[in-house]
């Protein structure tokens, strides 16, 4: 009996050992099912990152208007010539792309096709150039400024000029991006608008007040009085300039239709990161500080906080991300650490900021030897000598 007491403890505890082996591997297992699925979830992030900068260049190129747009590995430039070029990121090679016989006033991209307009003291139309350089003139008048969509072109058919600043204005049009079917959507517009959430947002020409319509001109509702000159929207707020006011810096929130003066000049951004407005905050009556101040606004209450105070001088707020304003001034650029207000130098002046980078080309007898690229946060550079084909 004893012998067999014992053989059954034996068998026991074998099967306990065993137990706890089948456990310890299955455990490894499920270990490593959980260490591979945040990789699985980190290149997931990585690919949403990346198609979200995609839509970020994608939204810069279509709406902003100017010298330069970038899609992928395609950029899309103007050096103040006559010239526009195209610059392959992968292959690093330049080429011209196409000579506007009136100059280059605004350039847009959407990946396909650049959109560009000449010098509107010089010339005439909106043209349309494919990646090879073959282009076709798809609108014969005058214009100052595109907003592109996957189908469609909004812009403004002049009519005139504004009698103070010389600028043209006009009648807000649609069409489709062959340049077929124009339609007129609001009427008596003056540079410039912005589409946000299929929503429009203008000055009137008569009243200069600020309206907002729905994107195809119905249902209009007057915003802010003034001289306007609308400089930003979102889901949550404007931001525009009156100079019946002095160049009061105004923001409105959309919620309530509340009005804030914040200040007068200066410029703001509005990004993913947050939207900051920078000018020189007033005092009492007209008066104004003279340093600038860099505001954010809170869309939590619609409020406005002084974050980071300039020592004076000709700044420009050019960029924002989530841990850094970056300023330009003269030939310099220099970020400032939203939480510390510590600032630091970058290697040199960038003019154009996308996806966390700073860009600018280097030229010799206005022909473009390189092209000079800053990862911001880090200020890390990388002067690239261009292949031209020109």
């Amino acid at each position: 009996m004893k012998r067999f007491k014992e053989i059954i403890i034996a068998l026991i505890i074998i099967i306990i050992v065993v137990l706890i082996q089948l456990i310890a591997i299955k455990t490894g297992t499920d270990v490593n099912v959980i260490d591979n699925n945040p990789t699985n979830t980190l290149l997931e992030d990585v690919k949403i990152s990346e198609e979200q900068a995609l839509e970020n260049e994608k939204i810069y190129s279509m709406q902003t208007g100017g010298s330069f747009a970038k899609i992928g590995d395609i950029i899309i430039y103007n050096n103040s010539t006559d010239n526009i070029f195209k610059y392959d990121c992968k292959t690093e090679k330049l080429d011209l792309l196409y000579t506007m016989e009136d100059g280059v006033n605004k350039l847009y991209f959407d990946g396909e096709y650049v959109y560009a307009m000449p010098n509107y003291y010089r010339g005439k139309g909106i043209y349309k150039i494919d990646l090879q350089g073959n282009a076709e003139k798809i609108y014969a008048e005058a214009s100052i400024q595109l907003w592109l969509t996957t189908d469609k072109i909004y812009f403004t058919d002049q009519i005139g000029y504004d009698r103070i600043n010389g600028t043209p204005q006009g009648n807000l049009c649609v069409m489709n991006k062959d340049g077929s079917n124009k339609q007129t959507i609001i009427e008596n517009v003056k540079n410039y608008f912005k589409i946000h959430n299929n929503t429009i947002y203008y000055t009137d020409l008569t009243s200069r007040s600020i309206y907002s319509a729905n994107i195809d001109g119905t249902n209009k509702k007057e915003l802010a009085q003034g001289r306007t000159y609308i400089s930003n929207v979102d889901d949550n707020c404007l931001t525009y300039v009156d100079f019946a006011d002095n160049e009061a810096y105004r923001v409105i929130y959309l919620d309530t239709n509340a009005n804030h003066k914040l200040g007068m000049f200066g410029n703001d951004v509005f990004s993913a990161n947050g939207n900051y407005i920078f000018t020189r905050k007033g005092t009492d009556g007209n008066n104004i500080e003279t340093e600038f101040s860099l505001y954010e606004i809170n869309p939590e209450n619609n409020t406005e906080e002084i974050v980071w105070k300039a020592h004076g001088g000709f700044e420009r707020l050019a960029y924002t991300d989530d841990e850094f304003a970056y300023f330009t001034s003269g030939q310099s650029t220099y970020k400032v650490n939203l939480k510390t207000g510590e600032e630091t130098d970058l290697p040199k002046r960038y003019y154009y900021f996308l996806n966390g980078y700073g860009y600018c080309f280097g030229t010799e007898n206005e022909e473009i030897k390189t092209v000079e690229i800053c990862e911001l946060q880090t200020s890390e550079t990388k002067v690239i000598e261009v292949n031209s084909s020109i």
